[in-house]
């Protein structure tokens, strides 16, 4: 620390003086200083640009893609019966023939009066106070309900509902209708009501609402059995059963001639989203329904005893090759393939070489010390320090011959698919070869065996981990793996074919009970209506039509040409802005000096041209330009597979840098004439490298639509400027400007450091003048008084 004196004795501004020549010194700190603010600007100039991708790409995706490019619109030739809407999958005609019965929700009132202690009761009764009520304490109560989901199928899960016995009726039934029970409860005039939310029946006699005893989840049990009575003394459900609402049924209906059933009377068919109000032409509908359902009756009678044949042929086959893998498991496994160990322990085991299994037989398993002592890999030390105490006992008692059963069978369960495809195909000359190899995990020896070039290429394609695998493995074990791999690979084959047909049984039993079901009450409906006068008049077939709505796609396509020019110009724009070299970054003592509207004005140009003449940003629009005069040979229409046909071209003028240009009439009429061939060229799918068939010869082509191609161009645009310059929650050591600014900071620092030891030499300097004036200036004096005297 240098003492600093001031300038008394010479008379001189020292501090001014030092903050003078520290001014000079620190012009090359204030460059570096202003060098990196202007690289943060630019930074933050090309994370702006990838915003804009970001946002560009995201409109793309919610306006075009996911809501539909082709935007169609349904017409009803009667919605008295049938309303629909189109999506833009919809294509030709629905003709709904006939709706015999709507869907509609299972229901049920109690079969008695609810009495409480003080008469009929009302929803402010609480539950203590029912007739017959075992209910008493604050403890909570629960219920389990289980209903009808909207999809037609049965929950999997009951939902819980808790009560109190302190709860009023009307407070049960409010917990009941607010919970995802899917389940409306309605309390009135002595009387309960249950209905399932959703409408439906489902498969067979199950009913619609069902009370659900007990239920393990997470391992909490939850008891319902309590909760179960409060439903029988409210009047609904039956002792020993816990059906709960019966009585929902599907639509039935005849659509394009075919007899079918929904769940719901909205759903969706064909690319329509219909919806039966009415039904109609019942009769017809449910005499066709009759003969359908004879027909699938017919069929499933057919089929359960030929499937019963089928498994009763099959099970012994079955057994045989289960007898037979299990054979060959017992011949490779040794007397120790049931040991305990973990996945990660198998593994390392199975990665062993000989003389780490002689390491490893070796080592005393509790002593962590010698296991990192050893020459063991840090993944086999990790999961030998793993083992629980009693698993380390075992493997230490463990003879050479039990290490190396265990270790083999180790190394089977860790085999890959690819590992046991290959070695279920090689021959036993094959896999003498294998074992011959010295190394599998180099390229150079395997490509030198005798492999077939398959072999070889499957056998690159494995992990490191997996060539050790096979590598540390006799050719004696590498056979029987083999014969286990083939043994159960015979075995899954007939086993699948045996549960897939068991299955099928199942299924065929289960039709056949709904098909009878169904089929009775058809007849007996089909009685009741030819009871009924006039129950056998006709109604025209309800037809329903699907159009494209030009006027929306030609909106939808004129405003993404209107967003994409908008992109197109701004980046155009940030690439010809002017640079004004005068006008470099503000130091603090300048911003001192200025008003806030001198220091925005200046700050414009500071940052104007960041990105003039930019490589990345003219190499990105550049690709998204040459995009648009791409042909997509996977349209069907050939008339219509570039942008161009369509009537959408750049501009003219190069000063534009590639906006899009409309001809209306022309997109208008191709639209008109094929909406499809101009959906699939914005939209398709496809790939980037796709094989089809173009004039009779086979290509490789992008059958991607242009959204989709420009979407992956913008992705490659958005990635060369992370590279660049990052991200938000990028470290600085990830990106270039990063590492930039990273060198720069350092070399601040130097500067600062540099600095402050000039100051310090300047004000030694200055201390060092002050105090040989005041030497002076005391001597002078001393003379001054010798000579007067």
């Amino acid at each position: 620390m240098v003492n600093r004196i001031g300038g008394l004795a010479s008379g001189m501004d020292i501090d001014a003086l030092v903050e003078k020549l520290m001014a000079a010194e620190k012009t090359p700190l204030t460059k570096l200083q202003q060098k990196k603010q202007t690289t943060e600007w630019t930074r933050d100039a090309y994370r702006s640009v990838n915003t804009k991708l970001k946002t560009f790409d995201t409109y793309i995706a919610d306006n075009l893609l996911l809501k539909g490019f082709n935007t169609k619109t349904a017409t009803s030739s009667n919605s008295k019966y049938v309303t629909a809407t189109a999506t833009s999958s919809a294509s030709g005609n629905l003709t709904i023939e006939g709706v015999s019965q709507l869907a509609t929700a299972g229901k049920t009132v109690g079969s008695k009066q609810v009495n409480s202690n003080g008469g009929v009761a009302t929803g402010s009764t609480k539950i203590s106070d029912l007739e017959g009520s075992t209910f008493t304490g604050t403890g909570e109560y629960s219920i389990l309900l289980k209903a009808i989901k909207s999809d037609g199928t049965l929950a999997s899960e009951a939902t819980e509902i808790k009560f109190k016995a302190t709860d009023s009726i009307d407070d049960v039934m409010k917990k009941i209708n607010s919970s995802n029970a899917g389940v409306t409860a309605f309390f009135e005039n002595g009387k309960l009501s249950v209905a399932a939310k959703n409408t439906g029946a489902l498969a067979g006699n199950a009913a619609e609402v069902q009370l659900v005893t007990e239920q393990t989840k997470n391992g909490v049990t939850v008891d319902a059995t309590e909760g179960n009575k409060l439903f029988s003394l409210l009047g609904v459900g039956s002792s020993g059963s816990n059906d709960l609402v019966d009585g929902g049924s599907n639509a039935i209906f005849r659509v394009n001639g075919i007899d079918t059933e929904r769940s719901t009377n909205t759903f969706s068919m064909g690319g329509y989203n219909i919806t039966l109000n009415e039904t109609f032409n019942s009769k017809a509908t449910i005499e066709s329904r009759i003969k359908t359902l004879g027909e699938l009756l017919d069929a499933t009678n057919t089929a359960i005893p030929r499937l019963e044949d089928e498994i009763r042929d099959l099970t012994p086959i079955v057994d045989g090759a289960k007898a037979d893998y299990d054979d060959a498991l017992i011949m490779f496994n040794g007397a120790n393939t049931n040991t305990a160990l973990t996945a990660a322990e198998k593994k390392a085991l199975a990665t062993m070489n000989t003389a780490q299994l002689t390491t490893l037989e070796n080592l005393d398993l509790k002593d962590n010390a010698a296991i990192d002592a050893s020459d063991l890999t840090d993944a086999q030390k990790t999961a030998l320090k793993g083992l629980k105490t009693e698993e380390k006992e075992a493997l230490n008692n463990f003879t050479t011959a039990e290490l190396k059963d265990l270790q083999k069978f180790s190394a089977y369960e860790n085999l890959n698919s690819t590992s046991k495809n290959i070695l279920s195909k090689m021959t036993a000359t094959d896999i003498q070869e294998l074992a011959r190899i010295t190394d599998l995990t180099s390229d150079t020896e395997i490509d030198g065996s005798a492999l077939t070039d398959e072999q070889k290429k499957a056998l690159k394609s494995l992990s490191p981990e997996q060539r050790t695998i096979l590598g540390n493995t006799s050719d004696a074990d590498l056979t029987g793996m083999s014969k286990v791999i083939n043994t159960k690979n015979a075995y899954d084959t007939v086993n699948t074919d045996l549960t897939t047909k068991i299955q099928q049984l199942e299924t065929n039993k289960n039709n056949k009970i709904k098909y009878e079901k169904d089929l009775q009450e058809a007849e007996e409906e089909l009685i009741k209506l030819n009871s009924t006068p006039d129950s056998g008049a006709s109604v025209p077939n309800v037809t329903l039509t699907s159009t494209t709505d030009v006027d929306d796609m030609m909106k939808k396509i004129n405003e993404f040409v209107k967003t994409y020019n908008g992109l197109i110009k701004d980046l155009n724009d940030q690439t010809k802005d002017k640079k004004y070299r005068d006008y470099p970054p503000l130091t603090d003592e300048q911003r001192k000096e200025m008003s806030e509207n001198e220091i925005k004005l200046w700050e414009e140009k500071a940052k104007s041209g960041l990105l003039r003449s930019d490589s990345i940003l003219r190499s990105g629009l550049s690709d998204m330009r040459g995009l648009i005069y791409q042909s997509n040979p996977a349209v069907s229409n050939p008339k219509y597979n570039t942008l161009f046909n369509i009537g959408i071209t750049t501009s003219k003028s190069y000063n534009d840098g590639g906006t899009l240009e409309i001809d209306q009439e022309k997109l208008r009429k191709a639209l008109e004439d094929d909406p499809d061939a101009v959906t699939a060229l914005f939209t398709n799918k496809g790939s980037e490298k796709e094989t089809i068939t173009v004039d009779g010869v086979e290509k490789t082509v992008d059958t991607r639509g242009f959204l989709h191609k420009l979407r992956g161009s913008m992705k490659t645009f958005s990635e060369n400027i992370e590279k660049k310059a990052g991200r938000a929650s990028s470290t600085d050591n990830s990106y270039t400007i990063g590492k930039s600014l990273v060198d720069m900071d350092k070399r601040i620092d130097t500067w600062k450091d540099k600095l402050e030891k000039i100051e310090a030499r300047y004000w030694k300097q200055f201390s060092a003048m002050e105090k040989a004036i005041n030497k002076a200036n005391s001597q002078a004096g001393m003379f001054a008084q010798s000579g007067g005297q």
